[in-house]
């Protein structure tokens, strides 16, 4: 029978608390149930232990009748630092210590003020000898960890493991996710974690800076649903009535004797308002990753955490990201809908896979106390102070025999190292300037990833324009031009077909496009009744190169030998 434990990850005004089997094969959920923080006892990850929080949670494990010694905790935190990282491919048992070798590259701090956890996200390479192990490498500041510790401790409870969110929702959805790339969305309150899992393999991960905090506190904020007066009600609120809907849905109310809104179109109005920011940030970091990871497109979006169960929400992710969006309801090897007894469980995913493999942040042990270990030699067994106290004195004579010779070479070193501290303290300066440097770096690459994102070949259109102005015969008129992100639409006239087809062929030239997808959708002749004289209407789509996509013209002189190579690459990737 496997040992339960209790699994708690607590919010900015809720603690969801589970409790499940632990690093068991079959998952079983006994309890559930959420408990009020009152006073804020969480920033960003870091946790602020008062008595009146330990108290409420003591009284709830005990009205809900847990008794397990052991806990888990979950926890989301921007302190937690992330890189995907590759290393040789060794013994599994081996993978720590080269983390460890190598720590100091993956993260420029004071790694002795962080604890470091990884996770296997694959392997490279087909043949054994050039394999690589892929890892995703966290270090979170030990200082974050010591909140949880001392709760532990004032509930009376051993700290079993520490997770990460991520990881802890990775194990619930791997088998779920097992074929095919899918979008994992954890809307929690202050915040959002988006995943990618493509075959099993946690592939991605970023954090968004928009929860659902404003969508409850405009629901609070206004007497359409009801007075609602706690974040508890909130929800409820959220979930079981349809407050998030899409603009093109929500202007049906309008009376025809009155043309000015009704309280419930401006509360409406106000809830759109409040939920934009969370969904185009939640937008723009899958367009992100599409962006980085061609091939095979995106099979679904699962959300979950407290946002998930609100009404409409799914709906609103699905129309502004054109992919199905689904609720987390089930996922493979859990049975969630039986284990789970309230209809709305998304806000325990994190909770109940954070028991299963979780990734094991935990603080040094504390060293034995030395009347603890003198207590541990000296129980029974024979007394063997006589030849101790022998081997001691000839030891003692031993060791000042050889302390004598390099007694002078110690003091040399002694200065240099007195030297070295000194040259030490006077640097010291220098640390919150790099530290600041990191931080700015990291800001910079994010807004650049982000920006590269959003780019797309319609601001490039006048250089568009002027190919087709430059190249397109004169004979070609244009009756009609339309573009969006990623292709144009052209409607032309010509005298005859040979004229449209010279046009076609033409225009397969074109930098700025695709040749194999500049194609005609339509042709037509005709015929004028009065003159007889015939033309020829036709319509060509193309689409643009991908952004980034590196023209002749745009490569440097000096790099003209190398133009050629660029472009028979590019043709070799749109024939494969």
């Amino acid at each position: 029978m496997a040992a339960r434990a209790i699994a708690i990850e607590i919010g900015y005004s809720l603690t969801k608390i589970c409790e499940v089997d632990y690093k068991a094969k079959t998952h079983k959920i006994y309890k559930s149930f959420t408990v009020p923080n009152g006073a804020e006892v969480i920033s960003d990850g870091a946790l602020m232990v008062s008595p009146e929080y330990v108290e409420n949670l003591r009284s709830a494990l005990s009205a809900n009748h847990v008794k397990g010694k052991q806990v888990v905790f979950t926890i989301t935190s921007s302190k937690i630092a992330s890189r995907e990282v590759t290393i040789p491919y060794v013994k599994e048992n081996r993978i720590a210590d080269v983390v460890n070798a190598n720590a100091t590259d993956y993260f420029p701090v004071d790694l002795s003020q962080y604890q470091l956890a990884y996770t296997i996200l694959g392997t490279i390479g087909e043949t054994k000898g050039a394999q690589q192990y892929k890892l995703l490498v966290m270090a979170v500041p030990t200082a974050l960890l010591s909140g949880y510790y001392e709760l532990a401790k004032a509930l009376k409870l051993e700290v079993a493991a520490i997770d990460y969110a991520g990881n802890s929702i990775f194990q619930v959805v791997k088998d779920e996710c097992a074929k095919g790339r899918h979008i994992v969305v954890k809307i929690d309150e202050r915040s959002s974690l988006v995943m990618a899992v493509e075959n099993s393999v946690l592939s991605f991960t970023r954090s968004v800076s928009y929860g659902v905090e404003e969508i409850m506190d405009t629901v609070m904020n206004t007497l359409c649903w009801g007075e609602v007066s706690s974040v508890e009600q909130a929800i409820r609120v959220l979930q079981r009535n349809e407050c998030i809907v899409p603009e093109e849905d929500a202007g049906d109310s309008e009376s025809a004797e009155e043309n000015a809104k009704s309280a419930k179109d401006s509360a409406l109005e106000d809830m759109r308002e409040a939920v934009i920011p969370l969904i185009g940030g939640i937008t723009r970091v899958i367009d992100y990753y599409a962006s980085r990871n061609s091939g095979a497109g995106i099979e679904r979006i699962l959300i979950t955490g407290m946002g998930a169960d609100f009404k409409g929400m799914d709906e609103m992710l699905s129309r502004e990201t054109n992919m199905p969006v689904a609720v987390l309801k089930e996922a493979a090897g859990w049975n969630l809908m039986r284990n789970f007894k309230n209809e709305c469980f998304s806000e325990y995913i994190a909770c109940v896979g954070a028991a299963v493999a979780p990734l094991g942040f935990k603080q040094e042990p504390e060293k034995r106390s030395k009347g603890k270990a003198k207590k541990e030699a000296g129980e029974g067994g024979t007394n063997w102070a006589p030849l101790a106290y022998t081997v001691f004195g000839v030891g003692l004579v031993a060791a000042a025999a050889l302390v004598a010779v390099p007694m002078i070479g110690y003091a040399k070193l002694t200065k240099t190292n007195m030297e070295l501290k000194a040259q030490a303290g006077s640097l010291e300066d220098i640390i919150p300037i790099y530290n600041e440097y990191v931080e700015v770096k990291a800001e910079h690459a994010m807004a650049d990833a982000m920006y590269e994102a959003t780019e797309s070949r319609n601001e490039s259109l006048e250089e568009f324009l002027g190919e087709l102005e430059d190249k397109l015969p004169a004979n070609v008129n244009v009756i009609s031009f339309s573009s969006d992100a990623y292709e144009v639409s052209i409607n032309m006239r010509v005298q005859t077909k040979d004229d449209a087809g010279a046009a076609v062929e033409q225009m397969r030239t074109f930098q700025s496009l695709i040749p194999e997808r500049v194609t005609v959708a339509s042709l037509v002749e005709e015929e004028n009744e009065e003159s007889g004289e015939r033309v020829v209407n036709f319509t060509v789509t193309a689409a643009y190169q991908d952004v980034g996509y590196m023209l002749e013209e745009e490569l440097p002189e000096e790099n003209g030998a190398a133009a050629d190579s660029v472009t028979d690459g590019a043709n070799a990737d749109m024939a494969e």
